[in-house]
């Protein structure tokens, strides 16, 4: 079962969240009271016992059918084809691109993302409540986000389902980071902070590398979907996207891209 959520019931969540937001979706704090947690948040049916996993995860009587199979609770996202990123720059073109752009942990994202799939839809099982709630425009405009969190076009969003390292190669390290380098944690000294030489600031032990699937970057590549070791803003704003590395210097974009 699915339906669109009014502009009038996302306020309601945005105001019904407004303090459990500010105590605890801090970026690195866990699974548990963040964004992915749908029994916290207004607008959602949440799971019957108050399971967190349950919406993606489940121990028994998993999916079988996805190629994928994290013992996956959720159906797959309803969107099977979705136009790639075009590439721009003849060098690219040759690019290794997965032969679906969703390879990966990209698919079960647009699981949710792709808004029109129930968010809260989950299981199989009769004590399973159906969901009902889709991310459309309506709806992420009322939690203030213009509709960035659904996604039905991947040809205005950052490439994915190509081969990291083979980029690399082509462009060569003057344009991408070698993938064995971390995300950027901070910068430390900002007057003399050159990208190039990755000089003048601090990586996460998490390295470019371990958030690849298969070598092919993914939305995990970016994204901790589990806010367990995303980072948190340097200072000039509050926000958790769930990102490796902040937003401020764009120490996002600088973690792969020489610039």
């Amino acid at each position: 079962m699915k339906r669109n959520v009014s502009a009038a019931l996302a306020f309601t969540a945005v105001v019904g969240c407004a303090a459990l937001a500010a105590a605890s979706m801090a970026p690195g704090t866990g699974i548990n009271g963040s964004w992915h947690d749908l029994n916290v948040l207004t607008g959602y049916r949440g799971d019957q016992v108050g399971r967190t996993c349950v919406f993606c995860h489940t121990p028994h009587n998993a999916r079988k059918t996805d190629s994928l199979v994290p013992l996956w609770n959720h159906a797959e996202t309803s969107l099977a084809v979705m136009t790639p990123y075009a590439w721009s720059a003849p060098t690219n073109r040759d690019i290794a691109i997965a032969k679906d752009p969703l390879i990966g942990p990209s698919r079960l994202c647009m699981a949710c993302h792709d808004g029109s799939t129930a968010v809260d839809s989950h299981g199989a099982a009769l004590s399973n409540s159906p969901g009902t709630t889709v991310m459309t425009a309506a709806y992420t405009d009322g939690l203030n986000a213009t509709a960035k969190r659904y996604i039905t076009d991947l040809t205005v969003t950052h490439p994915i389902g190509f081969l990291y390292d083979d980029a690399m190669q082509r462009r060569g390290t003057t344009e991408l980071v070698d993938s064995t380098h971390g995300f950027i944690t901070a910068v430390i000294d900002p007057n003399t902070w050159n990208t190039q030489q990755r000089g003048s600031l601090t990586e996460s032990s998490k390295k470019i590398k371990d958030t690849l699937y298969g070598g092919y970057l993914t939305c995990a590549s970016c994204h901790d979907v589990h806010n367990s070791v995303n980072t948190a803003s340097t200072g000039k704003g509050t926000y958790n996207y769930f990102l490796y590395a902040p937003e401020e210097g764009s120490a996002i974009c600088l973690s792969c891209h020489v610039k």
